[in-house]
């Protein structure tokens, strides 16, 4: 009974803290649209870049969702570890985001600054709405599932804070690339920790794990595989050494695709 009031409460902070850090986030990005910080903040950033522009070409790759999708499937030790739990956050995030950026429409920094006043990088959107940024939520959503699963191995602290490091710098890569306002990418943070944890909680009253071991759910995984691939084919930066790593990526999520292929035809067979 004790250690069932004990978990309730500790939820409870979970969320409250979620809560919290959510509002946080959108008041944050709700002051810098109000007062107009986000153009001077912006312009400061392209005014004088802090790392060089394939750096950051390279760095931005890691917010892409079909990459971190990529790498968290990838990081599973066994299948169906937290494959559920990342297929719903991966899904949840996306459906969130399209959600804000159909129902409230930003425009992009080029489109308001000029392109002439910004460094841009790769060709960053120019049409699609700002407000949140997609690659934001995913990177750090990313950092998060890892950080806690890896936690959970035993990774030592400076492993997981360098990770963590990481996830920021992929995220502030969009402003960098000309792509988002900083608004965006605070906001994206907040609504990353808020998706996490809201799966996190539905992972724990209904998991689909058992179904993804079967017959079908690994053909599924299988051909969402064979997805990340055909998206990574396609490429998504001027510089070569950037696309070489895309299809490096390919060429592993196609080997992966086999694996389970092979899988599928071993459990059908029985």
């Amino acid at each position: 009974m004790n250690t069932s009031v004990t978990h309730d409460a500790s939820s409870k902070l979970i969320l409250l803290s979620v809560g919290m850090l959510l509002c946080l986030s959108v008041s944050l990005s709700f002051l810098l649209i109000s007062f107009e910080l986000n153009q001077l903040w912006m312009l400061s950033i392209h005014a004088a870049p802090i790392l060089p522009t394939w750096v950051w070409s390279f760095i931005n790759i890691g917010g892409d969702a079909w990459v971190v999708l990529l790498i968290l499937l990838l990081a599973e030790r066994r299948p169906g570890e937290i494959t559920s739990w990342v297929l719903k956050t991966w899904l949840t995030g996306a459906v969130l985001v399209q959600f804000f950026k159909i129902f409230f429409p930003m425009p992009r920094p080029a489109n308001v600054l000029g392109k002439e006043m910004l460094s841009l990088i790769d060709h960053p959107p120019m049409f699609s709405g700002s407000m949140p940024s997609g690659h934001a939520l995913a990177a750090v959503s990313c950092a998060l599932i890892l950080c806690t699963v890896l936690r959970q191995r035993g990774i030592s602290r400076s492993i997981l804070l360098l990770i963590s490091v990481f996830a920021g710098l992929v995220a502030w890569a969009r402003v960098a690339v000309g792509a988002h306002w900083p608004s965006d990418v605070i906001a994206g943070v907040g609504l990353a920790f808020f998706v996490v944890t809201l799966t996190h909680f539905w992972e724990s009253k209904h998991t689909w794990n058992h179904w993804l071991k079967s017959q079908h759910g690994t053909l599924l995984l299988a051909l969402i595989h064979i997805l990340i691939a055909l998206h990574l084919l396609s490429p998504q930066s001027d510089f070569f050494f950037v696309y070489l790593f895309q299809l490096s990526l390919a060429c592993l999520s196609l080997f992966k695709a086999m694996s389970l292929i092979k899988e599928f035809l071993r459990l059908r067979a029985y």
